[in-house]
């Protein structure tokens, strides 16, 4: 039975954007890989590739599974989403209790304590926000490039700050917190643009995902997965909510992936508990 549990497992999340794909053995999270497509012929096409180099018949599944093809429902274990985000981060941080925060192309937030998960939170901003706005407003969509604008801009050139307000006296806010975003249009520099499009996203889920942490009595575990947390635009602007809050936001390694690994972690954790109770 040992050798049943170690037996490779073949993960798929199918987000709004991407799908990713991961394989995951005895020791983790051993491949990824990631296709901009939710286009059913595609992923089937990758899953096939990696049946056919593991040999495994441990297919897990999450994520959006509208239409899928019955041949593929046939082959593969379902996992709730929630589930995933849950079991992958908090094992990609090392955490038993924690809440994980996923950013996609929109934001879930889950408490995850005792090997369960249950939704807490959430929004619709996140990095389809991102794209969108600096489409719109920066004529960019390529992630990388929209993230070294941002590095080099300075979001306080679109926001009303603590200072334009002439509140910097306030002890437990520093001069340059945003008082409103977008509120000083004082320069329409790309890169100053790019920030302030991060700043907001940034902002509004530390935010949300503080008061999240602090109602589940897990302020110091703030864990950032998805495809945005590994931005580093976005991550120094989540430490400076952190401040502001008395939060901490941990950025693990191999954000991107954690659904999928969650997605198998679940499967193997309901296997041992199956087995457990025969």
């Amino acid at each position: 039975m040992n050798n049943l549990l170690d037996t490779p497992i073949i993960g798929i999340d199918r987000g709004a954007t991407f799908t990713d794909f991961g394989v995951i053995d005895a020791s983790g999270l051993t491949r990824t890989m990631s296709v901009e497509t939710r286009d059913w012929q595609a992923i089937g096409e990758t899953y096939e590739k990696l049946h056919a180099r593991y040999q495994t018949d441990h297919i897990v599944f999450s994520g959006s599974a509208a239409g899928m093809p019955e041949a593929m429902k046939k082959r593969v274990r379902i996992i709730a989403e929630i589930d995933a985000i849950g079991f992958g981060g908090a094992a990609l941080a090392d955490n038993r209790e924690c809440i994980v925060v996923s950013m996609g192309t929109g934001t879930a937030i889950v408490h995850f304590a005792n090997n369960s998960a249950r939704h807490v939170g959430g929004t619709g901003v996140g990095g389809g926000t991102i794209t969108g706005l600096c489409s719109l407003i920066c004529n960019q969509q390529e992630p990388s490039r929209i993230e070294a604008l941002a590095l080099e801009g300075n979001h306080c050139m679109l926001n009303l700050t603590i200072a334009d307000l002439g509140y910097e006296g306030l002890s437990f806010l520093g001069s340059d917190m945003t008082a409103s975003n977008f509120a000083a249009l004082k320069s329409r520099k790309t890169e100053d643009l790019a920030a302030a499009i991060l700043d907001l996203v940034g902002e509004t889920v530390g935010i949300i995902a503080s008061i999240c942490a602090r109602e589940s009595n897990c302020p110091d575990r703030i864990v950032m997965v998805g495809k945005v947390a590994g931005n580093r635009f976005i991550r120094n602007i989540l430490k400076l909510v952190g401040q502001l809050y008395q939060t901490t936001f941990i950025f693990p390694d191999n954000p991107g992936y954690a659904t999928v690994y969650g997605a198998a972690l679940k499967y193997r954790y309901d296997l041992k508990k199956s087995v457990a109770g025969k």
